[in-house]
């Protein structure tokens, strides 16, 4: 993806900046005046700030006591102007005033700079006391044409589609999963103090309490957000993945509502488009939805539960937009209602059938 050049992506390298130099080390007296200045500069910033903020502690926190993290949060929170929740403010010691309350308090604003500063150091040398914790990850996996719900330890509902890997690691400090291939979607169970992320190829989607799916389709990565709110970032450079919208790029997750789809390619700007919830969630029930979608991923998706492998052997075929919906073991189904509305045939090369675009 290539870097923003806006007032948005402006404002986050900023608040990334802000970020660094706090967790490296106090701020001087001049450095903290120019950080409420620059917060108090543009709504942007403190948006941007309450991002890093987010993504710094689901990425950052991973081996931090909750007493740490809370109190991380709590100054954090104050900083950004954002309500401390109940249990942040209990893991934090017991400090319950909102946030925004504080922030009014140009001493309190001071004091909860310390705090800020005070906490990453005490998260950043609590972690190199600590040895890096065993791998105690879980893999769970579906077989040709089988789906699977798994709840896992902390009442989060993971659903898999046909063919799919996922690999779940849980900690007393971390909720960290990796789709390795497939499908699956996550309805999380909220905790402010342990974000949950999902890998997915180059991309990371991270969220503490909502309702997502994540695909795996020839190297593209596709989001579906049905609740809540995800942060969506390239996993090498922790930035956000950005969509072209109303002429500039933005960064896409912030775009992202409820039934809606973000595509993202390992090449070039993700894609943002409303979908049918209903038709999104349909694999859940064993049925498969193509809404105008390019025949090779509509083939893609039938491989997962087909024991007889489809390919596609033109371009011309490939690009056919399939619109539709099969069931997922009605093999036969899906070849005949493929070729008797679109002007594709199928031919047979070894084991596979191949569509091909009539002549």
């Amino acid at each position: 993806m290539n870097d923003l050049d806006t007032p948005a992506s402006r404002a986050a390298d900023e608040a990334s900046g802000w970020c660094m130099i706090i967790a490296q080390r106090s701020l001087t007296a001049l450095e903290a005046v120019a950080f409420e200045e620059w917060l108090d500069a543009d709504p942007e910033n403190r948006a941007a700030f309450e991002r890093a903020s987010f993504i710094w502690r689901a990425l950052d926190g991973s081996h931090a006591s909750p007493a740490l993290l809370g109190m991380r949060m709590e100054a954090l929170s104050a900083l950004a102007g954002q309500d401390v929740d109940d249990r942040t403010a209990s893991a934090a010691g017991g400090r319950g005033a909102p946030a925004s309350s504080w922030w009014q308090n140009p001493r309190v604003r001071r004091t909860g700079l310390g705090a800020l500063a005070a906490s990453i150091v005490a998260a950043i040398s609590f972690t190199m006391l600590q040895p890096a914790p065993a791998s105690s990850a879980v893999d769970y996996a579906t077989a040709l044409g089988e789906r699977r719900v798994v709840m896992l330890d902390d009442g989060s509902r993971l659903s898999m589609d046909a063919a799919s890997q996922v690999s779940v690691d849980y900690s007393a400090e971390r909720r960290e999963l990796v789709l390795k291939s497939g499908r699956a979607k996550f309805d999380v169970a909220k905790d402010p103090l342990k974000p949950f992320t999902v890998v997915a190829g180059d991309k990371l989607i991270v969220a503490t309490g909502t309702s997502f799916s994540v695909e795996i389709l020839n190297g593209e990565v596709n989001v579906v957000l049905f609740e809540g709110h995800v942060a969506v970032l390239n996993r090498a450079t922790k930035k956000p993945a950005v969509v072209p919208s109303s002429g500039k790029l933005d960064a896409a997750d912030q775009l992202l509502k409820p039934g809606q789809e973000l595509s993202l390619p390992d090449n070039g700007f993700a894609k943002l488009e409303t979908i049918d919830v209903g038709l999104a969630r349909s694999w859940e029930a064993g049925q498969l939805s193509f809404a105008d979608e390019p025949l090779a991923q509509a083939v893609e998706r039938m491989n997962r539960y087909s024991k007889v492998k489809f390919a596609v052997g033109d371009a011309a075929a490939a690009n056919v937009a399939i619109s539709g919906v099969f069931n997922s073991d009605d093999v036969n189904g899906f070849v005949a209602g493929v070729t008797d509305v679109f002007p594709l045939r199928t031919v047979r090369r070894g084991d596979e059938m191949v569509f091909v675009t009539k002549k």
